[in-house]
């Protein structure tokens, strides 16, 4: 699937991960739909990136804001799930036992919000008129290295396992449709929520990557999206993107 004049709904669009993928696929001259619980930026406005404000954990919302951009653009191509919540904090520690309601909340954003966008989106891509590749609809997922490796946080872990998981199982489910899904498992980015850690926190991380030894840039992540958008022959697939960081 071409990314050019597609219409793809990307989460987590207000900043972050989210926001640099809707920043490269609007330049690469898709129709961007950005969703979030905050609005999008002037900047991402500026590019052609239509912002619908929804909370990926309420299924409700996810139907009506999907419905809507189908609405407006006429169909929906492709979905990038970026949105998603982190809360550093062990299983047991000084602060005590992992509250349950913060794992619930983690788990409900970045793992349930994810399904609630699949199952959604599905429903509109079903429709789609195939290509040449009898092909109707791609997701790409963002999972962690987190999934794969150690974690600062248990409920973090837990629900991007469950990502990975996800993915892998609905490429399968999709096969008689003609949708495609595959997940990446970023490593550490150049993204806001890096640039307010400790300076001797972030060179400890750089330690543990191979090369080159610094972080992602958005340019960079935004590529291999649209990489695994284009490429069709790419589903089922996990990708680490992570310089080979290992814990």
């Amino acid at each position: 699937m071409q990314v050019e004049n597609s219409v793809i709904v990307v989460t987590g669009a207000a900043s972050g991960l989210g926001e640099g993928a809707a920043r490269y696929l609007a330049k690469a001259g898709a129709r961007v739909a950005g969703v979030d619980v905050q609005p999008i930026s002037a900047e991402s406005e500026s590019l052609g990136i239509s912002g619908y404000l929804c909370d990926v954990s309420d299924d409700d919302a996810v139907t009506a804001t999907l419905a809507g951009i189908a609405r407006q653009h006429g169909r929906i191509d492709a979905v990038v799930n970026c949105a998603g919540i982190v809360v550093p904090r062990p299983l047991f520690g000084p602060d005590g036992a992992y509250p349950p309601d913060l794992f619930r909340r983690i788990v409900d954003i970045n793992l349930t919000g994810t399904f609630q966008m699949m199952t959604r989106a599905v429903e509109h891509m079903v429709t789609n008129d195939p290509n040449a590749d009898d092909e109707r609809g791609v997701f790409v997922n963002i999972a962690s290295i987190a999934a794969i490796d150690r974690s600062s946080s248990i409920g973090y872990a837990a629900s991007k396992g469950g990502v990975v998981a996800l993915s892998l199982t609905a490429a399968t489910d999709l096969v008689p449709y003609g949708i495609r899904t595959n997940a990446i498992a970023p490593g550490f980015m150049d993204t806001p929520m890096f640039a307010g850690l400790p300076q001797d926190y972030v060179d400890n991380l750089m330690t543990k990557v191979a090369f080159p030894k610094r972080l992602a840039r958005m340019d960079e992540f935004g590529h291999l999206v649209r990489s695994l958008i284009e490429n069709t022959y790419m589903n089922g697939a996990l990708i680490r993107f992570d310089a080979g960081a290992r814990s």
